[in-house]
């Protein structure tokens, strides 16, 4: 068996790993969307960033919100993030993951899909699954 990555379906559909917290109203809006393309792609709902290192993929789609945006946006360019100071573990998000990644030189291509924290998940995620 090829790696021990949960919710990863080898070989059906390119995989898209979703972040946020799907209990938090305000940190949900991926997960709703990444619902909405279940049937195009394999849709990974992650519960912490070090799940990107367990992807065997070479190419890495992720899909998370971004504040302060109100279209979909393409990153391939990880300094790009912002990241904030880190204070407990609470505050280890995907954008301090990845830079730390870099630092580290884990090479991975990393593709992340941002998208606004509120609007129609059906329309964003029709516009979002051209860039998969």
């Amino acid at each position: 068996m090829l790696g021990a990555f949960p919710g990863i379906k080898m070989g059906l559909k390119k995989s898209v790993l979703v972040f946020g917290n799907e209990f938090l109203e305000v940190d949900n809006f991926a997960f709703k969307v990444g619902k909405k393309m279940e049937n195009k792609f394999n849709m990974v709902y992650c519960r912490s960033p070090d799940e990107i290192l367990e992807c065997n993929d070479k190419n890495i789609v992720i899909l998370d919100v971004i504040k302060n945006i109100d279209k979909p946006v393409v990153i391939k360019d990880i300094s790009r993030l912002n990241t904030r100071k880190i204070i407990s573990l609470h505050d280890f998000d995907v954008a301090f993951f990845l830079n730390l990644m870099k630092k580290m030189r884990i090479k991975k291509n990393i593709k992340i899909i941002g998208i606004p924290p509120k609007g129609s998940a059906d329309g964003i995620a029709k516009e979002v699954q051209k860039w998969v």
